[in-house]
């Protein structure tokens, strides 16, 4: 059952993205309504903390301190035995946020560019919030027409360290005509015209996952023009958590181990159904929308054998 799905937050590096942090409310709240007990991991990074989330996400390290070798090697190994990884960068990269995310995300085949994305065409109020509208097929950008970047990054896709235990991929892209580079060469910032740029990279890394984004403001409550609640965004972030928590590792977890998915709910149905879990008629949402299911696969059975024996 999801209760028992844990998902941690770090709160060892001065992170942006925090629980307690209003502007991400719709994000927090939305993990809460599925049922994900929420934690948090201080005072560094450990396996023996991480091995007690089934999804670690680290929502832009800000200031420093920095991850330090120990807690990068900790990290991967976390992943290589099955954990799961949401890296979560913002403009600039790491230059800007004075952050070391890429010296974690290389391991996985990822690095964020110190860069910010426009896009003089495609954009939402203005050019430094492109509209992404190129997806790679995957799980995670199934029915997404359109997320918001703004003020991102890019990432760099490194497909030599792939083998048959690593898999990396380009997951969203800036758009093949109009898009552009603000970038730091190491003593200025430039400008140039680069196109189709990932902004999202998926890697399945041995027994884990991890997906890395340039972009903190797409998990924002704060504006209804960028954030979660623009465009597709919702749909991106919540299929993103929904990935990263659904491994099956066998036969028996195939029975035993809940696929999470993102549905949309008529609202007359949603606050219907929010009122009988507050009667106590449902424990939750899982419970009742698998009840509702269970009910409908066995009254089409039962419909089907009807019409064999006609």
């Amino acid at each position: 059952m999801t209760k028992n799905i844990a998902i941690g937050f770090d709160h060892s590096h001065n992170n942006k993205l925090t629980i307690e942090n209003n502007a991400f409310s719709d994000f927090i709240q939305y993990l809460f309504d599925s049922d994900f007990k929420l934690g948090k991991i201080e005072a560094g990074l450990t396996y023996e903390k991480l091995y007690n989330y089934d999804l670690l996400i680290i929502g832009v390290p800000h200031l420093g301190p920095d991850l330090d070798p120990d807690e990068i090697d900790d990290l991967v190994e976390y992943v290589k035995n099955g954990g799961s990884l949401l890296i979560i960068n913002d403009g600039g990269g790491d230059y800007e946020n004075k952050n070391n995310l890429s010296e974690l995300t290389k391991n996985f085949g990822i690095v964020f560019n110190s860069d910010i994305l426009f896009d003089d065409k495609n954009f939402s109020q203005e050019n430094s919030h492109p509209i992404i509208k190129d997806f790679r097929s995957h799980f995670i950008t199934r029915d997404i027409t359109r997320i918001i970047h703004s003020n991102g990054c890019s990432i760099k896709i490194d497909k030599s360290i792939e083998d048959e235990d690593i898999d990396v991929n380009g997951l969203a892209f800036s758009s093949e005509n109009s898009s552009r580079q603000k970038y730091f060469n190491g003593d200025e910032w430039l400008d140039k015209s680069e196109q189709h740029i990932p902004i999202a990279g998926v890697s399945h890394y041995n027994s884990g996952k991890v997906v890395a984004i340039g972009n903190l403001s797409i998990f924002s409550s704060l504006n209804k023009s960028y954030g979660i609640l623009a465009g597709d965004d919702f749909k991106f972030v919540t299929n993103i958590v929904s990935w990263l928590l659904n491994k099956i590792d066998s036969d028996q977890e195939q029975e035993l181990k809940p696929i999470l998915t993102t549905v949309a709910i008529s609202q007359d149905l949603y606050y219907w159904i929010k009122e009988m879990i507050n009667k106590g008629r449902w424990a939750n949402l899982e419970e009742l929308v698998n009840f509702a299911l269970r009910v409908t696969k066995i009254r089409l059975k039962d419909a089907e054998k009807d019409v064999r024996d006609e």
